[in-house]
């Protein structure tokens, strides 16, 4: 069998982007895999026979307790020997890759779904991130974006060159699963969420899931609608996820918002199709991303979107069509396209529908798992740096 390990920071990423390609590699290519990650229960409690975890200690941000983490993974990868060891978000990247190349493993590949540096100013902290990030794709034998505007940006910035970056399709770290995004179920579910969060049928809704933190845009997206609103009472907005660094938060928009009876906020959910179901325009105000995915998601369930032209998150888009290109960190530009959105309503509609077909067209999950897995098995294959003539594999 072909040996793959995983490792990122946080049990969670696993959980949400890799479980299901892992799965795949298991049941359709022979693969044996093991997750690296920080202790999580879930995965703990999903190991079997071909599906591995290890826990290791890995701290969000700059820690004292890297050196130790470094030794661990080198540790586990010189007992395992793995054909392939892939690692994403920043910490866990460039710890695995300074491991990996110390350990012999021969394919090094790093999936960059996001630069920490990108969405920061200039100065030292940027350049201490970046000289991070050049380490780990330095230390990598392969680099695969997410998205085409990040290996454009990658390649501007001299982290790698076009013969190390690539990207898998069209990109996206999973793609999106259209059995459980299954829009012939939306009118049914937006009539149940709208019920159950007291919102007229006839309202517009704009909505966003994520981290509610500041990177993200969060108090961009409530000044914005707190600004819109006040001329369109028949507004809501729902915000769909977890608090993260709270305090970076705007608390006067914050305390505004959660006092507002036309802001809604539901904490995490499972069913988050649901929710995409009841809105009617997606909005993701993000200053960094690697691609994207909960707007392909919510595209997938006829949504159009407004989001913020950064590397990543522009593809997820076509401009003018399935949704708008907004500047970040500016709510000018996104006050126009929420009017813009409640003035045309027919056209909102039609630009889900196109939403949607995009995403049929370009990002149907298990299309997307067999590219991966292509990938993955030329790789171990060839055992060199991918050429520029992989990116449309």
């Amino acid at each position: 069998m072909k040996k793959i390990c995983f490792v990122t920071t946080i049990g969670g990423t696993i959980r949400a982007f890799l479980v299901g390609f892992s799965k795949y590699l298991i049941e359709n290519r022979n693969y044996d895999v093991t997750f690296v990650s920080a202790y999580d229960e879930i995965l703990d409690s999903m190991q079997d026979e071909h599906l591995h975890f290890i826990a290791v200690p890995m701290k969000r941000g700059v820690s004292l307790s890297a050196y130790k983490s470094i030794r661990c993974l080198e540790r586990i990868f010189r007992e395992n020997q793995f054909d392939i060891v892939q690692y994403a978000t920043p910490n866990a990247a460039f710890y695995a890759s300074l491991a990996a190349e110390k350990a012999g493993i021969n394919n090094r590949l790093y999936t960059q779904w996001g630069i920490r540096y990108m969405g920061y100013g200039g100065g030292i902290r940027r350049a201490i991130f970046k000289l991070f990030e050049k380490i780990t794709c330095r230390k990598s034998t392969v680099v695969e974006c997410e998205s085409f505007s990040l290996l454009e940006f990658g390649i501007k910035e001299e982290l790698y060159d076009s013969n190390k970056g690539s990207v898998i399709g069209k990109g996206s770290a999973c793609g999106v699963d259209l059995f459980t995004k299954n829009i012939a179920n939306r009118e049914q579910w937006r009539r149940q969420i709208r019920s159950e969060l007291n919102i007229p049928q006839e309202a517009i809704v704009y909505g966003y899931t994520g981290r509610l933190t500041k990177d993200k845009g969060v108090n961009e997206l409530l000044y914005s609608f707190k600004d819109f609103q006040t001329n369109h009472s028949n507004a809501y907005l729902i915000m769909v996820g977890k608090y993260d660094n709270k305090d970076t938060l705007d608390q006067t928009i914050h305390q505004w918002a959660e006092n507002a009876d036309n802001v809604i906020f539901t904490g995490w959910t499972p069913y988050v199709e649901r929710y995409y179901s009841a809105m009617d325009v997606f909005c993701s105000l993000s200053y960094r991303e690697g691609f994207g995915l909960v707007v392909i998601e919510a595209a997938a369930m006829g949504l159009p979107a407004i989001v913020t032209n950064v590397p990543g998150q522009k593809d997820t888009i076509i401009e003018g069509e399935t949704g708008f290109q907004v500047s970040a960190k500016d709510t000018v530009t996104v006050i126009e396209a929420m009017n813009y959105f409640y003035a045309h309503p027919s056209e909102r509609v039609d630009m889900g529908h196109r939403a949607r077909r995009f995403v049929e067209d370009n990002f149907e999950q298990k299309h997307l798992f067999n590219l991966l897995a292509n990938h993955r098995d030329a790789v171990i294959e060839n055992g060199l740096h991918l050429k520029s003539s992989m990116n449309n594999i």
